[in-house]
């Protein structure tokens, strides 16, 4: 019978600890790039309107970069590029169009 209870306890440790591992994870992410995902939606929507269907925080070329993936309002996916530190647009182009110049060989999540 004890040992049921201490197998319990140690689970429902485990799974909670698990949950505020994930939330300090995103407040690192959060400080680490100095935008929150929040802010990063807004500014692709103020270049793009329409909905957002991924983000995504990548490295290229050793910078830190959202990928923001969207539905324009006339129905184009798009992809709008921010730098994670500055809220800065980089790049802003149709999904498909194979107009990427910087050839990002180093890119790692």
């Amino acid at each position: 019978m004890n040992t049921k209870l201490i197998a319990g306890g140690t689970l429902t440790g485990l799974v909670l600890a698990g949950g505020f591992a994930g939330l300090v994870s995103a407040q690192s992410v959060a400080n680490a790039t100095g935008l929150t995902e929040e802010q990063v939606i807004e500014i692709a929507l103020m270049e793009v309107p329409g909905e957002v269907t991924e983000v995504e925080l990548e490295r290229r070329r050793g910078e830190q970069v959202y990928e923001v993936e969207l539905l324009s309002q006339d129905g184009v996916e798009m992809e709008v590029r921010i730098a994670a530190e500055t809220g800065e647009i980089l790049k802003v182009q149709a999904e498909g169009e194979d107009c990427d110049s910087d050839h990002d060989d180093d890119d790692e999540a």
